[in-house]
C-alpha cells in the first residue's frame, strides 16, 4: 500500500520534507505510467464542455527549462523532482542557498503598495528554513485562492457545479464552483475560499471568486519562491482560467486587491496531471502542534542553507560551509 506522506506537521513537512519525501511518493510513483497529455483526448460533459473530473496531482511549473547536463542533476519537469546522474530521485532540493539568504525581490511579485510591502518584508524577516510561525497554515487554516490552486485533488464535475476536494491544503478541504449561471450573492459573508461562479469561454472555464477573507496568504508565484508573497485584504478578487488538455490541467489566475495592490497581479501558469489509474485521494489531517517550536532568526542565529555538503551534487559554497546547515 503506497503512502503519500503529506500529513501536515509544521516542522516535518515544511522544514525537513524537502529531503525526506524522496523515499516515499517520488520513489513509488517515479515509474508509474502516466498518459502523455498531448496525445489523450479531452473527456467532455454531456453539454460538450471539458470534464475536469478525476484525481490530479501537481502544482509545479513543468514549463520551466529543464536543467540538464551530462553529469549533473536533471530537472524532471517539476520544481519538486530532480533525477541525479546515478538515477536517484531527489525531492524539492533548492540548492545550498535553500530558501533564505540575500534573495532579491522576485520578478513577478504582487505589486504591493509601499505601506503593505513594508509589512510583507517584516513577515519575510521572520522566516527560518523556509517557513514562519506567522503563516496561517500553521494554524491549519485553509490555503485559500490562489495558494491552493492545483495540487493533489479530486474533482467531481457536473454541468452545474465543479467540486474540488483537496487532499491537504493544509488539511482536507473542499471548494465549489457554480456553473449554472447564478451570480454572486449580494450579502455575501467572507470565507477561506469565497464564492466562485464559472462560465465557459471556448474550452476554458473562467472562474470569478469574491468574498475571500483576509486570513489566508497568497503563496509564492512558484514553489519555494514566496519570500515577499503573503498577505491580502478581504477585498481580494480572483479570476481564474482552468484549461484541460488531455490529461493535463493548466491553471492561470489574475488577482486584484484594491486595498493592498497598485495593479492586478498575474501569476505564472501552474499545472496538474491526471494521476495513475491506481492512485486515489488520501485526505491528510492537519495538526498545528509544532507551531510554538518553530525557530525565528535572531542577530546571532541566521539560517544558512538547507543542505551543506562540500564536493557533492548538493553544492559547495564556501561562505555557506562555515556555520551553515543549522
Amino acid at each position: 500500500m503506497k503512502t503519500r506522506f503529506l500529513g501536515f506537521s509544521a516542522i516535518t513537512v515544511l522544514v525537513l520534507g524537502g529531503l525526506l519525501l524522496s523515499s516515499t511518493r517520488a520513489a513509488q510513483n517515479a515509474n508509474s505510467p502516466k498518459p502523455a497529455p498531448d496525445t489523450q483526448a479531452t473527456p467532455r460533459l454531456t453539454d460538450g464542455h471539458p470534464d475536469f473530473g478525476g484525481f490530479w496531482g501537481g502544482g509545479g511549473d513543468e514549463d520551466a527549462a529543464p536543467a540538464t547536463t551530462s553529469t549533473g542533476p536533471q530537472n524532471l519537469g517539476n520544481h519538486d523532482l530532480t533525477r541525479t546522474a546515478d538515477g536517484s530521485i531527489l525531492f524539492l532540493y533548492l540548492g545550498a542557498d535553500g530558501y533564505e539568504g540575500p534573495i532579491p525581490l522576485k520578478a513577478n511579485q504582487p505589486p504591493y503598495k509601499p505601506e503593505y510591502m513594508a509589512k510583507v518584508k517584516a513577515i519575510a524577516d521572520t522566516k527560518y528554513g523556509g517557513t514562519t510561525s506567522l503563516d496561517p497554515q500553521m494554524e491549519c487554516k485553509p490555503l485559500g485562492i490562489p495558494r491552493a490552486s492545483v495540487g493533489n485533488m479530486q474533482i467531481v464535475q457536473t454541468t452545474k457545479t465543479m467540486a474540488i476536494m483537496y487532499e491537504a491544503a493544509p488539511g482536507p478541504v473542499f471548494r465549489l464552483i457554480y456553473t449554472d449561471g447564478r451570480q454572486h450573492p449580494k450579502d455575501l459573508d467572507t470565507s477561506y475560499f469565497g464564492h466562485s461562479i464559472g462560465h465557459w469561454e471556448g474550452d476554458a472555464l473562467v472562474v470569478d471568486t469574491v468574498g475571500l477573507n483576509d486570513e489566508t496568504w497568497l503563496g509564492g508565484d512558484v514553489r519555494g519562491a514566496d519570500k515577499f508573497t503573503s498577505i491580502h485584504s478581504d477585498k481580494e478578487h480572483v479570476v481564474e482560467h482552468w484549461i484541460r488538455n488531455g490529461n493535463r490541467i493548466t491553471y492561470e489566475a489574475t488577482i486584484d486587491d484594491p486595498v493592498m495592490f497598485t495593479k492586478p497581479w498575474v501569476i505564472a501558469p501552474r499545472h496538474a496531471h491526471l494521476a495513475a489509474d491506481d492512485d486515489y485521494i488520501q485526505p491528510q489531517m492537519c495538526t498545528p502542534n509544532d507551531k510554538d517550536h518553530l525557530v525565528r532568526p535572531t542577530a546571532t542565529d541566521q539560517f544558512k542553507c538547507v543542505w551543506c555538503n562540500p564536493g557533492t551534487l548538493y553544492g559547495d559554497s564556501s561562505d555557506k560551509l562555515t556555520g551553515g546547515g543549522k
